[in-house]
């Protein structure tokens, strides 16, 4: 079984469907790993702030790969798709700009080249895209990356009321169990980028 420290907005949630992926995609066991004292992020600022000293507990505690994700937030304007040309520093100063872009500025030097796998990853524009996708769901502009309404993505996904957290993961990990969740996912760009930092896990 790998161990894996895994920071997200919510745990128990998109935490869980982060862990359900990456076993998937390795094809073996993921657990993740867990501090004595319980750490708790709340929204993606916390996750910017409070990943670095959360992967250095990790790492001192043996763990070796990390994920850290947040949702992008972003739209047509602001929070762009991450690309290989953007100057990290630059971007992350900018309050709309790039937020793989912000986590790698933030995560800089808590684990050196060669000391442990990291991966970055941020949904465009949240979770629920992903799960849209798999669904088949006919986003109403065309793209998911261009929708960047969160209760919209959620409500179109789970329907109103909103169901307790329980049943969301439920129904969120039913629709990565299908066969053909991998390939589906593999069409958006985001989720190739999530994939490519995974190839040294291997």
């Amino acid at each position: 079984m790998l161990s894996v420290a895994i920071a997200t907005e919510n745990l128990d949630y998109d935490g869980e469907i982060y862990r359900h992926l990456l076993a998937r995609l390795l094809g073996r066991d993921i657990s993740r790993w867990a501090p004595l004292s319980p750490v708790r992020f709340t929204g993606w600022r916390m996750v910017r702030d409070q990943a670095p000293a959360y992967l250095e507990l990790a790492y001192r505690g043996g763990v070796r790969h990390s994920l850290v994700a947040i949702d992008n937030d972003g739209g047509r304007r602001r929070a762009p798709e991450h690309e290989g040309a953007h100057d990290i520093s630059v971007q992350a100063a900018d309050p709309d700009g790039c937020r793989v872009c912000l986590l790698l500025h933030a995560l800089s030097g808590t684990w050196a080249d060669g000391s442990g796998c990291k991966c970055i990853v941020v949904p465009v524009q949240a979770m629920e895209t992903w799960l849209l996708a798999l669904r088949g769901f006919a986003f109403p502009e065309g793209s998911p990356e261009e929708r960047f309404d969160r209760r919209a993505l959620k409500r179109d996904f789970f329907g109103k009321p909103t169901p307790p957290e329980a049943e969301r993961t439920r129904l969120a990990l039913k629709e990565l169990e299908r066969p053909d969740a991998i390939g589906v996912l593999r069409r958006r760009r985001s989720f190739r980028h999530f994939e490519s930092q995974l190839v040294d896990w291997k």
